[in-house]
């Protein structure tokens, strides 16, 4: 049996004429001269020899045109010289019983000797005369070509087009093939447009000189029947001799106008769904963050009237927050990059973390809780602001499996701080983890313990986030009474675009201007207590932006001074926003309460104009700084 080493065959010492003789097809090898060693039966026979050992000694020459002789050797010198396979299609010359000349599919490979060198060549051939009459004959080749789908052209090695089917004819705007071959892209229809023709060429050359295909979306310059520039997708690949050489490039292009057009459409409605959702948000916002200031002055209400109130504001804060976070969200995958590390408010995280998750397990017997201290609402962090909200969500996550095994499960988030460190907990009431686990947890192994589909806890997760962001990470943990896990991080400056006190002096002039007329309600309640104990203190009202700057224009210089302006950053139907007021009054203790506090175009714009930005659900905490002078 012929030996295959994968560089070549080698024959072994003992007479291979019966094992040849059911090898199907034809079977022969030669020496380095290309000179004939031996072959099977049904090879002989088929040159026109009686026995197989006619064969030794004589070369192609001998046997066949010279043409083919020629390029049979040639075939066997490349094997020879590169140790490489060749597969081809042979002529033979030789007719078979219908009258056809015989091709033969054959594969050469080179023939080595017990030490491995090469000595010649082995080739093994089978009669494919049938499948090429019928290739050849009985198919029109280019009513193939012409039936695919799409544009289908080949080019050389510079570029100039061999050939086309009659869909590209069409969009090259050519009559017929003879008229696109031996031309380039600057002969074509886009010819005049510089950058594309350059953008074609580059793909080319970088298939030619790789030898990968690439696959591009292109603009054509052609409109198609409803008036739309053609985009295609283009497949680009090498074109191969039957020597395995790079020869040109092969391209297949399918016209995707209608799907991107299709695509754009979808984007453009989800664009207004984002949209309407944001402004949605913010509409919500306003009365939220009115109710919430009101909330301090409703203590002559019973405890369980405070308390209904209180979660249907929180269950109005989670539809907010859910909308917004459908925005978010959207904009953190279009970034998939190395996230950086930025000053973030912790609370504010936290808060739209927990919407979320109580969405997301509405459906389970467990509660949320969020517990922020008074004087950690205004804290920040500089740290990987997704990687930290999946951390903590990894977290939340666990809680509510370990817990859901009780009758009721509550989570329980908790922030607190120092004047150093931001601690974050995340605690429940479940079945708690037993002494191995918490070692494990301790060293940093991962354990997939009560988890159905064995995704452990996400500690690598975790761990990894710890590590990029300077944090530290603790558990406590009893068995069927739960778990604490707490997360500290280094506490950071507050950001500089942000308002976490109002400073008052006995004579200031506060106005507020805002669009919702609740706020200007909660407003009042906030500021009731010290209007009485200061009557020096004057509170003015704006719903309109040109009516606050008209006002705020009328002031001298000096009570000007003393002006606190409260300002929206959205003003609905009008043809300026707050911020463009507050820049034109040239007020300098200006405030911006706004829900927009997280577009970074607001707080660039807010950062470059030099004023502060109060988030407009925490204009109810906010702590306010009374001066006496």
């Amino acid at each position: 049996m012929l030996k295959n080493d994968k560089a070549g065959f080698v024959l072994p010492d003992t007479d291979l004429a019966s094992i040849l003789e059911f090898v199907p097809g034809y079977v022969y090898w030669k020496n380095l001269d290309s000179v004939y060693l031996g072959c099977n039966q049904n090879f002989a026979v088929l040159i026109g020899l009686r026995i197989r050992n006619e064969i030794i000694g004589k070369t192609d020459y001998e046997l066949v045109d010279s043409a083919i002789a020629s390029k049979y050797i040639s075939d066997d010198q490349y094997v020879i010289k590169t140790g490489k396979q060749l597969i081809a299609e042979d002529r033979t010359g030789i007719k078979n019983s219908k009258g056809l000349e015989v091709i033969l599919r054959t594969e050469k490979k080179p023939f080595l000797d017990k030490e491995g060198n090469v000595i010649g060549t082995l080739g093994i051939s089978v009669d494919i005369t049938d499948e090429v009459d019928l290739r050849n004959s009985e198919i029109d080749q280019s009513l193939i070509l012409n039936s695919t789908p799409g544009y289908v052209y080949w080019k050389n090695l510079d570029s100039v087009y061999l050939g086309c089917n009659q869909d590209f004819l069409k969009v090259a705007l050519m009559d017929d093939i003879n008229s696109v071959i031996g031309k380039t892209d600057h002969d074509l229809s886009w010819g005049a447009e510089p950058e594309i023709v350059a953008k074609y060429l580059q793909d080319d050359k970088y298939v030619i000189s790789t030898g990968k295909t690439i696959v591009t979306e292109e603009n054509v310059v052609v409109k198609n029947s409803r008036g739309l520039t053609v985009i295609a997708r283009t497949e680009k690949k090498p074109l191969y001799n039957k020597r395995g050489n790079i020869i040109g490039v092969l391209c297949t292009s399918v016209d995707i106008t209608d799907q991107k057009e299709a695509e754009r459409l979808r984007l453009q409605e989800k664009e207004k769904l984002i949209s309407l959702a944001h402004k949605v948000a913010h509409d919500i916002s306003s009365p939220l963050s009115a109710l919430n200031m009101m909330m301090q002055f409703c203590d002559e209400l019973p405890e369980s009237k405070r308390s209904l109130i209180k979660r249907a504001t929180e269950s109005i804060l989670d539809i907010a927050n859910n909308l917004l976070n459908t925005y978010r969200n959207e904009e953190q995958r279009k970034d998939m990059g190395i996230e950086q590390r930025q000053s973030v408010l912790i609370s504010d995280l936290i808060i739209q973390l927990m919407s979320e998750k109580k969405v997301q397990y509405r459906n389970h017997p467990v509660t949320f809780h969020t517990e922020i201290a008074g004087d950690a609402y205004f804290a920040f962090a500089h740290i990987q602001a997704t990687e930290f909200r999946r951390t903590l969500s990894n977290l939340i996550n666990n809680s509510v499996d370990a817990s859901e095994e009780n009758q009721h499960g509550l989570i329980s988030i908790q922030l607190k701080v120092d004047e150093s460190v931001i601690a974050v907990g995340v605690q429940d009431n479940g079945k708690g983890m037993p002494h191995a686990m918490l070692e494990k947890m301790q060293h940093r192994r991962s354990f997939t313990e009560g988890k159905e589909n064995g995704h452990g806890l996400g500690l690598q997760q975790v761990w990894d986030t710890l590590d990029h962001n300077e944090g530290t990470l603790e558990v406590q943990s009893a068995l069927n009474k739960g778990t604490l896990i707490k997360l500290t991080f280094p506490r950071t400056k507050v950001a500089n675009w942000i308002a976490k006190e109002i400073h008052l002096t006995p004579d200031s002039i506060i106005v507020i201007l805002d669009d919702d007329e609740s706020i200007h309600t909660a407003w009042d309640l906030r500021f009731s207590t010290l209007l009485i104990s200061h009557p020096g203190l004057r509170l003015h009202h704006f719903t309109q932006g040109q009516e606050a700057l008209d006002f705020l224009t009328m002031l001298t210089p000096e009570p000007k001074d003393h002006v606190l302006f409260l300002s929206d950053y959205e003003l609905l139907q009008q043809d300026r926003n707050g911020l463009e007021i507050i820049e034109a009054s040239q007020v300098k203790g200006a405030i911006l309460v706004t829900s927009y506090y997280s577009n970074p175009k607001v707080r660039e714009a807010a950062i470059a104009a030099n004023v502060k930005i109060l988030p407009k659900q925490m204009a109810s905490i906010i702590s306010i700084d009374f001066t006496e002078i």
